[in-house]
């Protein structure tokens, strides 16, 4: 049975009703999400890799992979978190070869319940291979353990008519990866989650035989701004798979963030933008121009859909996820 999504509504003060969709997450942190924190990884073996390319070789487990996320959450009751106004995502314009596209992608995986999907981008690092994404997209959280046959796919087009098209650049397994501990020991999926604002984390994929870095093969990748400014304007970017997308094509929003954080969790409070993206868009950077440059400042954690509005949340990236970068 493969793993499904929650679709639940809840009553919160002022009664307003939220429907929230995802795994629920529970915990208690004993830190601050943007202080620094221990980090936790997994290196694949060479046997692990070759068992990864020949699951992935049979078309059929990729059609089979479900949408996971995004997280869900009641939306916090205080007058300082307002939500944002709705976004409908748009479509990206194929093709999505071009290297400014291309470094999102998804991420295909075995979970316990079966293959699934997520989303992630190539990021800027000296190994020139690795990708960011979220960690409830990584590692099941308090019990569970990391994933298995995780692959990344940059620039797939699920609509292209031969898998060549379709990934242009090919599937690329995961060697490492790595998610914060407070994911690790405090994310329940039966609940929701302070947990939330820990929900990054990033691999390092081995390059296929023959290619070069994921960087080279690309020609480009997105520079990530750890303490970032907030109050920013946000472009996300993910592979919904929950109707009424399909998870074949790159979506996008463009929302200018508000702040979001729920009564007991750790601060800095996470990112809040407006958009409609389903499941599967779990993981996808979100991009904000900085002094001129285009960076990646957050990826795509918790959906929540309220009765006035549709939005998403992402954690901030601070010194924690610095950290983890860094560990690599």
């Amino acid at each position: 049975m493969h793993q499904r999504n929650r679709i639940i509504t809840l009553s919160v003060s002022g009664g307003v009703l939220v429907t929230v969709l995802g795994l629920f997450l529970s915990g208690m942190l004993a830190i601050k999400a943007g202080e620094t924190s221990a980090m936790s990884s997994k290196r694949y073996s060479d046997q692990e890799i070759d068992d990864t390319n020949r699951f992935w070789d049979d078309e059929g487990n990729v059609g089979e992979a479900k949408p996971v996320g995004p997280q869900g959450v009641e939306a916090p009751s205080s007058p300082n978190f307002r939500p944002p106004e709705t976004v409908q995502a748009q479509l990206v314009d194929e093709p999505y070869d071009e290297p400014e596209k291309a470094i999102r992608g998804k991420i295909i995986f075995v979970t316990p319940e079966g293959p699934a999907e997520c989303s992630g981008t190539v990021v800027d690092h000296p190994s020139g291979n690795m990708v960011w994404t979220a960690a409830h997209c990584l590692h099941g959280g308090r019990g569970a353990d990391y994933y298995k046959r995780i692959s990344f796919i940059p620039g797939y087009d699920g609509k292209a008519e031969t898998s060549a098209e379709a990934m242009p650049f090919g599937r690329w397994p995961v060697r490492e990866v790595s998610v914060p501990d407070q994911w690790i020991s405090d994310a329940d999926p039966e609940r929701d989650s302070v947990a939330s604002p820990f929900d990054f984390g990033a691999f390092i994929v081995e390059p296929p035989s023959g290619k070069g870095s994921l960087q080279e093969e690309l020609g480009t990748s997105a520079p990530i701004m750890f303490n970032a400014p907030r109050n920013l304007t946000v472009e996300s970017y993910g592979y919904p798979g929950e109707e009424p997308y399909d998870g074949s094509r790159l979506y996008t929003c463009k929302s200018p963030t508000t702040d979001f954080q729920n009564d007991g969790w750790p601060d800095p409070a996470m990112l809040w933008m407006g958009c409609t993206m389903t499941a599967g868009s779990s993981g996808g950077g979100w991009f904000a121009e900085i002094e001129g440059r285009l960076y990646l400042v957050s990826n795509i954690s918790l959906g929540i859909t309220l009765r006035t509005a549709k939005t998403m949340t992402g954690p901030y990236l601070g010194n924690a996820a610095h950290e983890l970068y860094d560990g690599f």
